[in-house]
């Protein structure tokens, strides 16, 4: 190998390490760490099981809705008008009624007569049938019978059944007639536990959100306290075969080390650790470091 190619090596090499060593100390940013709480959560799955009538229509014919979905409707307000067919009426019209008030809702799943406050049906057998969504709307076919849309009284509140962890459920902190607050897509919502059987629960959401009238299966997160620690942001995390880990400053050197997560936040974690303090530095944004890579 000729000089001039030992020097070029040499250059790239010089080169390259100064790349490196700019990028550590521009780019790289090293906090302390601060402690701070965060809210702990149970994501939960289930049903909601609200007050709602079926509005049947009085013939066969083409459906035109005369109010829209998500309204509200005084009783007797006309809901919908049926135009008549195959029966020489010469397009006659009916009109569908509210027999109550309530917000009218064209998604039907074939649950409304199952999923009743007070039905003792097991909820077993309800996930077992399963849902079957229809929306019938303005220009759609139905049947005599067929329902054009449902009530529900948003006045009565509605009610939530879902199951959660068994670790959960057995720990000693929830009772009939505590008060709780639920999330459902960042939203939190008041509700009462109404009944807890082993790892079922049955919450009363005295008031929500006017959209979740239009809900049958839903993901809430219960809120169940608080939990202590470091708050880090979730970028700072580093998983080393399935192990979560910051890299903190330790003589001077980035060095991993494992951590347990507490909680979490959008965009943030609570986490502890083993030698963590608040006189303890850490790396936020570890894309950029290398286990050893000086820093100071």
């Amino acid at each position: 190998m000729s000089i001039l190619s030992l020097v070029v090596l040499f250059f790239l090499w010089w080169l390259g390490n100064r790349t490196w060593y700019l990028v550590e100390t521009r780019l790289v940013k090293v906090e302390w760490l601060e402690e701070g709480k965060v809210s702990r959560t149970i994501t939960t799955a289930g049903w909601l099981i609200k007050e709602e009538q079926l509005l049947p229509s009085p013939g066969r014919g083409q459906l035109r809705l005369l109010v829209g979905d998500g309204q509200r409707v005084r009783a007797g307000g006309a809901v919908a008008e049926i135009l008549l067919a195959d029966n020489g009426a010469g397009g006659e019209k009916v009109v569908v009624h509210a027999p109550r008030g309530g917000v009218f809702c064209s998604h039907i799943d074939g649950l409304e007569k199952v999923l009743r406050p007070g039905n003792a049906l097991e909820m077993e057998a309800v996930e077992k049938l399963g849902a079957e969504p229809a929306s019938p709307g303005t220009g759609s076919r139905v049947e005599k019978g067929e329902p054009v849309g449902k009530l529900v009284d948003n006045l009565s509140g509605m009610w939530y059944w879902c199951r959660v962890p068994r670790e959960e459920a057995g720990s000693g902190k929830w009772s009939p007639g505590q008060p709780v607050v639920v999330l459902w897509q960042g939203r939190p919502i008041r509700a009462r536990l109404e009944k807890i059987t082993g790892e079922e629960m049955l919450f009363l959401l005295s008031v929500y959100p006017g959209d979740l009238v239009h809900q049958r299966q839903v993901q809430l997160e219960l809120l169940a306290g608080e939990v202590a620690g470091f708050v880090v942001p979730l970028r700072a995390v580093v998983e080393r075969g399935g192990q979560p880990g910051v890299y903190i400053i330790s003589r001077r050197r980035a060095t991993w080390v494992p951590v347990q997560i507490l909680g979490r936040t959008p965009g943030r974690v609570v986490i502890s650790g083993r030698g963590l303090s608040a006189r303890t530095r850490y790396v936020t944004n570890p894309l950029w470091v290398r286990e050893g890579d000086k820093l100071e």
